[in-house]
Formats: structure tokens, C-alpha cells, sequence
């Protein structure tokens, strides 16, 4: 009776109202979901939803259904709380969610060291953008993540890693780089020079678009896009070679080569990168997180101390 992944199908069920719509949410087919629901009612010989109404609904053994497969996994979460617990981290799991960019810049800071020191918990990175990665999270598909704030789940806590400065990536065959000589970090012009510019700019779902369109926002500028794409590492290579102007995270701009473009840092309390670690508001951490997060604050501690010697 029991089926993997029947909660979370009967979830998305309940909230978009209709099959069709949890499916695509879930990547799923339709056929499949609907095939899915049938095999349980037909083994369990209830109906789990509600077909006669528009939306459908789940039936009270439906809600009954869903309320046990909650209550299993809340049990199942303890368990294996508890046997980490007693195994003192000698054995265990920790699934990590990460966005693309600090899965590339950031991550590598923290695991290698994590992995060496705790050879017995196996990760599991999932790499996704920041808001289905904080679905994951609240749904405690996940332990923990690394993200960028701001994060207004209120049933999701965190702690800070972090704040780099976000740069203006100007490729050095603009009008506004002739004059310049050696870089120097600040803007000599008016941005407003910069309206109407090409620009290459990140996929709106991430949260380095919202800072990109912040700034746009701040200072009336109408960015001519010529490309967007989820890669921030293809945005600073294609920037740097003349395509557009870009808006780039320190991280990002110290762990690559750039030729020909120049960088102006950002008023850094109004445009940055805020680093964090995330996880379930009302759920004990286990010995792993705790020792993960741990391990995160101490590694950049140690980097920027060190940077600023």
C-alpha cells in the first residue's frame, strides 16, 4: 500500500486542484500520475480523491492516507536522527541543496574538508535554483542548503556564512573605459550612461537577476538584453569578450581568468551576495548538519582572515 514518492504526489494533487497541474509541477506525466494514484486505490480499495469537483479534492481517506505517509516520515527522519546520533557520526547521510553558482564558487571551500574530517557520512549534493531548492528544504526533502539571501520562507532558519561585493563588469572596448588606465574598483562615470547598453543578465529565478534588476531599478536604466543564461561563469566569459556588460559576485570574479574588462565594485550595503546556510525552522539538526555548518563558518573565517593579512 505503501509507495515511494506517494506523498509528495498527493500534495501537489491537493494544492494545484487538478492532476494535470501537480504533474507538471512535478515533472511527471500525466498518465503516469494518474496511473500512479489509481494503483494505490486499487491495492488500498478506497478512493483517494475527489474526481466529481472542479478542482479535485482529496477524499477523507485520501486526507487520512497522506496525514499516516506524514506521520511515517516524521518517524523514519527520528530514526535515523537517533542512529546518527549513536553511531557519533561514524555513519551517516547528509543531503545538501546548492544553487549552480556555489555549487561552482563556493562549495569547494567547505566539502573537501567536511568529507576528509567525516569519511563515514555520505553526501548527496542537489543542484537546483534557489527557490525549488527552498521547496526541498521546507518539504525536509533536504538537510540543509548553502544559498544567497534574502530567504522569506518563515518556517526556514539560517546562519550566516558571508557578504561579498558584487561587481559591474565592463568590457575595456567601451566608451566608458578609454581613459582608464589600471582598474580601479569605482565607477568614474554616470550610470545612467549605462541605459539602453547591452547587457548580459542571469535567468529571472535566480536570486543574482533580482540584484541585477535592483540595480536597473535603483539608477532607471533599460537594459538592452542580448542574452541570459544561468550560468554566471558564461556571463563573465562572454562579457569579458566584448558581448555585453555583466554584474558578477567577487567569488566568482577571483576564481576566474578575465582579460580585456574592467571591474567597479558596487556599493556593497545596498548590492551584494549574502552567503548563508538553511534549514528546517522546526526540526533539530542532526550531529552532521551541525558539524557541516560548523565546518562552512569556520572555512571562511579562515579565507577571509587570511585574505586580509
Amino acid at each position: 500500500m505503501y509507495k515511494e514518492n506517494a506523498k509528495q504526489y498527493l500534495e501537489a494533487i491537493a494544492a494545484y486542484g487538478s492532476i494535470s497541474h501537480a504533474a507538471k509541477q512535478l515533472f511527471i506525466s500525466q498518465p503516469y500520475l494518474s496511473k500512479f494514484v489509481k494503483d494505490i486505490e486499487e491495492e488500498a480499495g478506497v478512493q483517494l480523491i475527489d474526481r466529481t469537483n472542479t478542482p479535485i479534492t482529496l477524499t477523507y481517506a485520501g486526507e487520512r492516507y497522506l496525514s499516516y505517509l506524514e506521520q511515517m516520515e516524521q518517524l523514519f527522519h527520528q530514526m535515523e536522527s537517533e542512529l546518527q546520533e549513536i553511531s557519533n557520526l561514524k555513519r551517516g547521510r547528509l543531503k545538501i541543496g546548492v544553487n549552480p553558482i556555489l555549487a561552482s564558487h563556493n562549495l569547494y571551500t567547505i566539502l573537501p574538508k567536511f568529507i576528509k574530517m567525516n569519511p563515514g557520512i555520505d553526501v548527496k549534493l542537489i543542484e537546483d535554483n534557489a527557490k525549488q531548492i527552498e521547496k526541498l528544504l521546507e518539504q525536509h526533502e533536504i538537510d540543509l542548503s548553502l544559498t544567497i539571501l534574502p530567504i522569506d520562507n518563515e518556517n526556514i532558519d539560517y546562519e550566516v556564512l558571508y557578504k561579498e561585493p558584487i561587481y559591474l563588469l565592463i568590457p575595456n572596448d567601451y566608451m566608458f573605459t578609454k581613459n582608464i588606465k589600471t582598474p580601479d574598483y569605482q565607477f568614474s562615470f554616470s550610470y545612467s550612461d549605462l541605459n539602453r547598453q547591452k547587457f548580459i543578465v542571469l535567468k529571472s529565478d535566480m536570486t543574482l537577476r533580482k540584484v541585477m534588476n535592483h540595480f536597473f531599478n535603483t539608477y532607471n536604466i533599460e537594459p538592452h538584453i542580448v542574452m541570459e543564461t544561468m550560468s554566471i561563469d558564461n556571463a563573465l566569459k562572454l562579457a569579458s569578450e566584448g558581448l555585453g556588460i555583466t554584474l558578477v559576485p567577487e567569488s566568482v570574479k577571483n576564481n576566474n581568468i578575465h582579460k580585456s574588462a574592467y571591474y567597479f565594485k558596487l556599493d556593497i550595503q545596498e548590492y551584494n551576495n549574502t552567503v548563508a546556510i538553511a534549514y528546517p525552522k522546526n526540526r533539530k539538526l542532526t550531529k552532521a548538519s551541525r558539524r557541516f555548518i560548523d565546518t562552512a563558518i569556520q572555512s571562511f573565517k579562515t579565507n577571509f582572515d587570511s585574505e586580509s593579512t
